[in-house]
């Protein structure tokens, strides 16, 4: 009777899941309708959040978790290329200054929350911590925070901050670009010359990014998935041609981790959402002085201007920063190194700062 149960148990949670599954696009499909920030995390969060909410019903199995962060690694590591890093010498006291702000901010953010709001540690650091959503809040889910109250801290931060960064630089003067090394690199190894078709580059990079991401799961390092996959395809996306990665499978993995996300709302989460303002205030006040501050040592010292210095240290998104600028008038080429450092420190070296202050706090 037990075995027949369990057969029975497998089709019911399969039904969920396509359930859920279904919400999510259905809050994709909306949100980018109405225009939402990321639709396809915040649409489908929102979706499933309020299924699971109301109905208990929303499931979205773990191994989930391990793909989309995969996926999500593989994006942030393709940012990376030759230029850049042939860049990064020669912004390296900016990038230096803008690290330690931000890892300072998060640090006195964590404990503000945790001895103001009764938060615990681990949620208040990742709250703050300056990454995309959807890789922040998988993380979260990795070292047991509330995944739910990180996500919803990390969507008005990278919903408000571009408009911010905006109406600051909208009188500031234009400047003359002054770019680094703005060459392309092409590549020609024996993997270019077997991956040569946009296909099977996308294939490649598609099948790669979930092995590391499984690998880096089952290594046991704390968000060992989205890490692994960031090194290796980071590191590939350097020396050769071979990563390709159409931005639907990103949306894909995005519904997905929205999902996962969403799916850990309750009720209890929805009663507590009032908690989450002053918390939100601080952590706005906060990035706005570490915005300013950054801004005035980093043109006073010559190293950028003030209008590309408030972009490069936005904690917005890396792509709504870089097409503001690109509008605006400021240094794009310097900005975008700025980014992408600060993205990838963020998603790859953050959280274990995160685990040995929570450790060290005891």
């Amino acid at each position: 009777m037990t075995c027949h149960l369990s057969r029975i148990a497998r089709p019911v949670e399969l039904l969920h899941i396509v359930v859920t599954l279904l919400f999510a696009v259905g809050g994709f499909l909306i949100g980018r309708r109405i225009g939402i920030p990321v639709p396809a995390m915040i649409g489908s969060m929102l979706a499933v959040g309020i299924m699971s909410a109301v109905t208990g019903f929303a499931v979205m199995p773990a191994s989930i978790k391990m793909i989309s962060q995969g996926i999500s690694g593989a994006f942030i590591g393709m940012s990376v290329t030759m230029r850049d890093v042939r860049n990064i010498p020669h912004m390296m006291k900016p990038l230096l200054l803008l690290l330690a702000m931000l890892t300072a901010n998060t640090l006195v953010a964590g404990f503000i929350f945790q001895a103001f709001f009764g938060w615990d540690l681990m949620t208040g650091l990742l709250s703050c911590v300056a990454g995309g959503i959807a890789d922040v809040s998988l993380i979260a889910m990795d070292l047991d925070a509330d995944a739910s109250t990180v996500a919803i801290m990390q969507t008005v931060r990278l919903a408000i901050f571009p408009s911010w960064i905006a109406f600051m630089t909208r009188d500031l003067p234009e400047v003359e670009m002054n770019p680094l090394d703005m060459a392309q690199t092409e590549h020609d190894t024996w993997l270019d010359r077997i991956i040569d078709t946009p296909r099977k580059r996308t294939a490649f990079t598609l099948v790669l990014s979930v092995a590391c991401g499984a690998a880096g799961y089952l290594s046991g390092v704390p968000a060992g998935a989205l890490l692994f996959s960031l090194v290796v395809i980071g590191a590939l996306n350097i020396f050769t041609d071979a990563c390709r990665m159409p931005m639907t499978v990103k949306r894909m993995a995005q519904v997905l981790a929205g999902s996962l996300v969403g799916s850990t709302v309750t009720p209890e989460t929805v009663s507590h959402l009032g908690g989450i303002v002053g918390p939100l205030i601080i952590m706005f006040v906060l990035y706005m002085l570490l915005n300013l501050v950054f801004s005035l040592i980093a043109s006073r010292a010559g190293w950028l201007d003030m209008r590309s210095a408030l972009f490069a240290s936005s904690p917005g998104g890396a792509s709504d920063m870089a097409l503001i600028a690109a509008d605006l008038g400021a240094d794009l080429t310097k900005i975008a190194v700025l980014q992408i450092i600060r993205a990838i420190y963020a998603a790859g070296l953050m959280p274990q700062v995160a685990i040995l202050v929570v450790h060290l706090a005891g």
